[in-house]
């Protein structure tokens, strides 16, 4: 955070954040808040809200929002500290913000830094990284090239060696070091270091691998140099490719980032996750007209990544998909196929509505009346966050043609279009439009559940990538609405913004939540469950146990009829029945007296 949090927190108590907007928008009262015409988007009716009471404002249209300092940055194209400064200034209280001598200082900390983790890589005690690297076919050019190293084991090596000269507090603002209840300890301990540099290539944070064991990679948290949503990994190396082709090959990971540019590929860059942020798609809006997306099928299809290539085309870049053989990542695909494979597939990559489309089409029975409703259900999030008149009439059509219907009913299935104002009269019907993760982070963050009870079934783990930062914030303990902004990445601040300010209303709030924590809490334990129990079933069958196996497998049976249940698929136990037949079939023909048989 630039600027002690402490003098945020204090310039935001004291900033009518309802007068500030007010210079710049026309605002009238609705409801206990403030509606306007967001100042961001052509807005033909009011779909900004503010929230005094909140101190915060967004835009049911394009999607922006969060706190009055988010406000002011954006309305006058200045940074955080500039922005902070300013209000600070109109209230009369001090700010000791970073300015750039500041900033210079502490980049040269970070390269310091990067510059020890360059030669633990090549200590003996980098042994394992050395060989981990060149397994992946990095050899020491390109260690060199990508700055790559290695964070020694143990919990103290950056403190010791870099707490003395620079202050432990300075080492925690870059994230070096983490707070703990004993004091502090080092971030990166026994891991591959990938730095992330910003766009003049100079580092600013860090990504490691560990060997074994999770958080497989761990980044660099918000700094006062790092935002993950306004930085693309290997934007540095990519400039001129992306320059020369106007096209961005987007992965997600640093390994994909980099034996893509040693294979050739030179205009890829990594969004570091696949939840991708307005930041990250205005940087590449600097660079190209078109960005390809380049992840595995299973990160392809998510809700994280759906979002971003809206965000994307909402942007006014063409968007297109790239379709990975099942099973291989960009990274994998080259070493197993080599740059030929990854260069075809980027060739023949679609675009992003008919990427969606066709995996509706492959998930749903269209041949039946229950397929089509959940199709046309399954299409409604997605095709409410695109702009485009134009995009949204062609979705419209190959919706139609898919389910075999007259557009004019899908049409009227499909939501209406993101920048239609919500009236309180439509409000309690769009309660649906929230998944349960949502509905649970929008009912605490409206204050109409206490932080606490959020965790008492569940944690952060149980939420989606793109949401888990917002209840990891809240886990560790925020604070406040306020304070919980703070913390965030932009992205992630306009998403708790929107929840907490969505026009949504529930006639049972604590039935909303619970139904919703059921529905978070247990799918993710029934797959837990059921791979325990194939596990199990499979050692059953090599011992012989078959009054075991019978158990578990009825057991089986329950929590697949269970699971069914949890995703809405009701009306489907005679399809389950024939599973039971199925398998009991197999039991009684397929099993010999000595209990060996067919596997589970």
């Amino acid at each position: 955070m630039p600027g002690n949090r402490a003098d945020i927190r204090a310039i935001k108590d004291a900033t009518d954040i309802h007068a500030v907007i007010s210079r710049y928008v026309s605002l009238s009262k609705s409801g206990s808040g403030f509606k306007g015409r967001c100042p961001f988007h052509k807005d033909d009716t009011p779909s900004m809200t503010v929230s005094t009471e909140k101190g915060l404002w967004h835009c049911f249209g394009c999607g922006e929002g969060g706190d009055v300092i988010a406000f002011l940055m954006k309305i006058e194209r200045l940074t955080f500290v500039e922005a902070a400064k300013r209000l600070a200034e109109e209230a009369g209280i001090p700010f000791h913000g970073t300015e750039d001598g500041e900033r210079a200082k502490l980049r040269e900390i970070v390269a310091e830094v990067a510059n020890q983790f360059v030669r633990n890589l090549r200590s003996s005690a980098g042994l394992r990284a050395r060989e981990y690297l060149l397994g992946r076919g990095y050899g020491e050019e390109s260690w060199q090239r990508y700055g790559l190293g290695f964070a020694l084991p143990g919990w103290d090596n950056v403190k010791k060696q870099f707490g003395p000269k620079h202050g432990e507090r300075t080492l925690l603002e870059l994230g070096l070091l983490v707070e703990g209840d004993k004091g502090t300890y080092d971030r990166f301990r026994d891991r591959t270091i990938f730095p992330i540099l910003d766009a003049s290539g100079r580092p600013i944070a860090f990504g490691g691998r560990s060997f074994e064991g999770d958080p497989k990679y761990l980044n660099s948290p918000k700094t006062t140099l790092f935002d993950k949503g306004r930085l693309l990994y290997g934007l540095s190396w990519a400039r001129e490719g992306l320059a020369q082709r106007r096209s961005a090959v987007l992965v997600e990971g640093y390994t994909d980032v980099i034996t893509l540019h040693e294979s050739g590929l030179t205009n890829t860059v990594g969004s570091m996750g696949t939840a991708l942020t307005q930041g990250q798609a205005e940087l590449l809006g600097r660079f190209v007209d078109e960005v390809v997306i380049a992840y595995d099928q299973d990160a392809a299809g998510g809700a994280a990544s759906l979002r971003g290539m809206q965000i994307l085309r909402n942007s006014g870049l063409g968007v297109r998909v790239a379709q990975m053989p099942v099973g291989e990542d960009p990274d994998g695909l080259v070493r197993s196929g080599g740059a030929q494979a990854m260069e075809e597939v980027v060739e023949a990559a679609v675009p992003f509505h008919r990427f969606f489309i066709d995996a509706l089409a492959a998930s749903h029975d269209v041949e039946s009346v229950v397929g089509k409703e959940r199709l046309i259900d399954d299409a409604r999030e997605f095709y409410r966050g695109i702009r485009s008149q134009t995009l949204r009439v062609e979705i419209e059509r190959q919706i139609a043609d898919l389910v075999d219907l007259p557009i004019e009913s899908v049409r009227r299935e499909l939501p209406r279009r993101p920048d239609v104002h919500w009236t309180d009269e439509e409000a309690e019907r769009d309660a649906s439009i929230l998944g349960p993760e949502e509905t649970a982070l929008s009912l605490v963050l409206r204050g109409d559940i206490p932080w606490n009870q959020l965790f008492e079934s569940f944690d952060p783990s149980d939420f989606s990538e793109a949401n888990r930062p917002i209840a990891e914030a809240l886990q560790k303990g925020a604070g406040d609405l306020a304070g919980l902004v703070d913390v965030l990445d932009d992205e992630s601040a306009r998403r708790a913004s929107y929840y907490a300010l969505a026009p949504v209303s529930y006639g049972d709030t604590e039935r909303a939540f619970n139904e919703a924590v059921m529905r978070l809490t247990s799918l993710p334990r029934l797959e837990r469950e059921l791979q325990e129990l194939t596990t199990q079933l499979a050692e059953s069958e090599s011992a012989g146990d078959t009054e075991r196996w019978n158990e578990l497998m009825k057991r089986k049976v329950a929590l697949r009829l269970a699971r069914k249940g949890r995703n809405g698929d009701q009306g489907e136990e005679e399809r389950v029945e024939d599973d039971r037949q199925g398998e009991d079939g197999q039991e009684a023909e397929g099993r010999h007296e000595d209990g060996s048989g067919g596997e589970a």
